[in-house]
């Protein structure tokens, strides 16, 4: 029968159990328990202490000790911090400055254009005047005063100057051929009154007629009109207007 791998390495080494427990030799059982003690508390010193130096550090020591720190390569430039402009929150559009052209003087600004001085008036010939003849209204009773109306208008391009007072005013009544009233007639006090139109001013001259016929000299009897269809014409000087229909009724 073989003898259990065991039992011979025990025999080999010449350590068994009884051995162990019951040492044998020539000195005192005592010593031999002091040396296996002092043998075991070595071999427990042995592994003891490397346990408590390495549980006895900082940990942050035994991480940093852990990590290697990147070195740094000599001459990185580093990031300076700009501080950010405000925005600019005006509405006006931003000026721009015109690209000058190389070898060419900049150009200078003259005086700034000023307007003709205006015209001088001169005086309104009858060409540059426009004159028309009417009444306020379409048609008046016989035993009305109608107000009749002149319109005296610059129909030229320039101012002129022209008498429009009343010994430059007339008007006239007719029916056919027959002059039957003239405003100039039995006047009292004629009077000037000179004035510049401008190119397209027009003025509106008025006058009441009492509704009775007169004569040049002021000496016939004056006679009510009857009712009918006159011509009426007017004139500012030598300036006259076209004939226009004044009806009484």
């Amino acid at each position: 029968m073989l003898p259990r791998r065991g039992s011979l390495t025990q025999s080999r080494l010449g350590i068994t159990v009884e051995g162990v427990l019951h040492p044998v030799g020539s000195l005192p059982p005592r010593v031999y328990w002091k040396r296996r003690a002092a043998g075991i508390v070595v071999v427990l010193l042995l592994a003891v202490v490397p346990f408590l130096l390495l549980g006895g550090r900082d940990p942050s020591e035994a991480a940093g000790a852990g990590a290697t720190q990147p070195a740094d390569p000599a001459g990185t430039p580093q990031l300076e911090l700009v501080p950010a402009e405000p925005l600019d929150t005006s509405t006006t559009a931003p000026t721009t400055t015109a690209p000058t052209t190389t070898g060419q003087p900049p150009a200078t600004s003259g005086p700034p254009a000023t307007s003709p001085p205006p015209a001088a008036p001169v005086p309104c010939t009858d060409a540059m005047l426009g004159v028309t003849a009417g009444s306020q209204q379409p048609q008046y009773s016989a035993q009305d005063k109608p107000t009749l109306l002149m319109t005296v208008k610059n129909v030229s391009a320039q101012p002129c100057l022209r008498d429009l007072g009343t010994v430059q005013q007339e008007w006239g009544l007719f029916d056919g051929d027959a002059r039957l009233w003239g405003s100039n007639d039995c006047l009292a006090e004629p009077a000037a009154n000179v004035q510049t139109l401008q190119p397209g001013q027009q003025v509106v001259l008025r006058v009441v007629w009492s509704g009775l016929s007169s004569d040049r000299q002021c000496t016939e009897p004056r006679q009510r009109l009857a009712p009918g269809d006159y011509q009426l014409r007017a004139r500012i000087g030598t300036a006259q207007s076209p004939n226009a229909t004044l009806t009484l009724t």
